[in-house]
């Protein structure tokens, strides 16, 4: 494997937006010093979490540069450079590697919904120019298209590929990827709550998801219990994650549930950005009850 170190419990971060939709950069390193005290392994920041799609150029500065600052070196920062066309995605590389990011995430062109050999072409564009290291990512929902294996299996031996986040909700893709490459790259599951325990079984390195930051050191306690083999004990985190994921993420549109979360629970979570509404104030209570029913907030909090 290429960095056999790049690994573990990788959150998706939240970008926190005050009233007035502002970017609260205070708020946002205050969100990453908290989820590094948890234990996690390392940042994924600008993703779909994130609302990569809302911020600015300079807003975007800002967030790589914020995660970067407050983690020190301690961990990887991974920072989400998706684009639709390789040059804009080098651009957002670029961003990412002065500000101090460690790795660049980078999904299939989104929208134009591009053929394998167009997707290809993407990636090498990318490959050969990037200044950071590439984690692939691989989620159809969100882009329209999904990574073939094969493909997948092409890029994994390319030296700039050191990773690939698997979201696709598709368990036979994700097994097959991680046995296929897993010697070569790190393969990060996604959906932790719900393939988690499988994928870490079946030899996946870590996973990356946007309740990690909720779910706080939990999350990890499930990752050191599910590496270890202490399977009883992973079983029960997961079915505890899973079943709270299970009530909120019918709740509003992604994220405004994650960052309500978020805000119930003392952290920094903040307004989503326009056009995703917050959470209404029935959305919020149903929220707080279910997070209450599954002990993830206690009656007395905020």
């Amino acid at each position: 494997m290429k960095n056999p170190s790049f690994k573990g419990v990788v959150p998706a971060l939240t970008t926190p937006f005050r009233a007035d939709q502002s970017l609260d950069a205070d708020a946002y390193a205050r969100l990453v010093g908290l989820v590094i005290e948890d234990g996690v392994d390392g940042l994924l920041v600008n993703g779909c979490t994130g609302e990569s799609w809302s911020l600015s150029d300079d807003e975007r500065v800002v967030v790589f540069r914020t995660a970067a600052e407050v983690a020190k070196g301690r961990l990887p920062v991974v920072a989400g450079c998706s684009a639709i066309t390789a040059r804009e995605t080098l651009h957002k590389i670029g961003q990412a590697a002065k500000a101090g990011c460690d790795v660049a995430m980078v999904s299939p062109p989104w929208y134009i919904m591009p053929g394998e050999a167009e997707i290809a072409d993407h990636y090498a564009a990318v490959l050969a120019a990037s200044d950071l290291p590439v984690l692939l990512y691989n989620i159809p929902r969100r882009t329209g298209v999904s990574l073939s294996l094969d493909l997948i299996d092409r890029l994994a031996d390319h030296p700039k590929v050191i990773g690939i986040k698997e979201s696709s909700k598709d368990w036979g893709l994700l097994s097959n990827v991680i046995r296929r490459t897993r010697a070569r790259i790190s393969v990060f599951a996604g959906y932790a709550s719900f393939f988690g325990l499988a994928a870490l079984t079946e030899g996946a390195v870590g996973y990356m998801d946007s309740g990690t930051p909720v779910f706080a050191d939990k999350s990890v306690r499930f990752y050191k219990a599910a590496a270890t083999g202490d399977l009883e004990t992973a079983r029960a985190l997961q079915a505890e994650m899973a079943g709270m994921l299970d009530h909120f993420f019918g709740l509003g549109t992604f994220p405004a549930a994650v960052k309500a979360c978020l805000d119930l629970i003392g952290r920094p979570g903040g307004r989503t950005r326009d056009p995703i509404r917050p959470l209404t104030g029935e959305q919020r209570a149903k929220l707080r009850q279910v997070m209450e029913a599954t002990g993830f907030l206690r009656g007395e909090a905020a």
